[in-house]
């Protein structure tokens, strides 16, 4: 009988070779979004400080545009507060893609090798058929053999 071949095996190399692509641009989102996590954090924390600052200074007495200038500056932190968190979720909304993407990937790849399980199982049925039938083949011509020579039909 011939060897095992599977058909799909170059879709199945294929199909692997999306998923680790897929897994890699997960991995890439999953930084980034990390990363833009982290600049968000150290944006409040540098908003957080202007405003304990600007806090500090209302308790003592001080000109009206130094006043200004701490509002602008701690409205200059908001907005990059709110530019950092727009950033981030943009790349969450990249991540979740990322993920769908490699749930996809890997499931087509399961698919692929689904089928060449079930090949496989069908090819070692039929190796086991046809091993069978040779055997069977073997013993009918022991027997036509032992009965043509004139002798028993049973073994000692």
């Amino acid at each position: 009988m011939k060897s095992f071949h599977f058909r799909a095996e170059r879709l199945l190399e294929w199909r692997r070779i999306q998923a680790d692509a897929a897994r890699v641009a997960f991995m890439r989102a999953n930084e980034s979004a990390r990363e833009t996590a982290r600049l968000v954090e150290a944006a409040e924390a540098r908003r957080q400080q202007a405003e304990r600052e600007y806090c500090g200074v209302m308790t003592r007495t001080v000109e009206a545009g130094s006043l200004e200038r701490y509002r602008n500056w701690i409205a200059a932190r908001q907005r990059d507060v709110m530019a950092r968190r727009q950033s981030h979720q943009q790349r969450m909304a990249a991540l979740e893609k990322a993920v769908e993407g490699m749930r996809q990937a890997d499931r087509n790849k399961r698919v692929i090798e689904r089928l060449r399980d079930r090949a496989w199982h069908r090819y070692l049925e039929a190796s086991r058929r046809v091993e069978m039938k040779e055997l069977d083949a073997l013993a009918t011509l022991r027997f036509t053999r032992r009965k043509a020579e004139g002798g028993s039909t049973h073994e000692r």
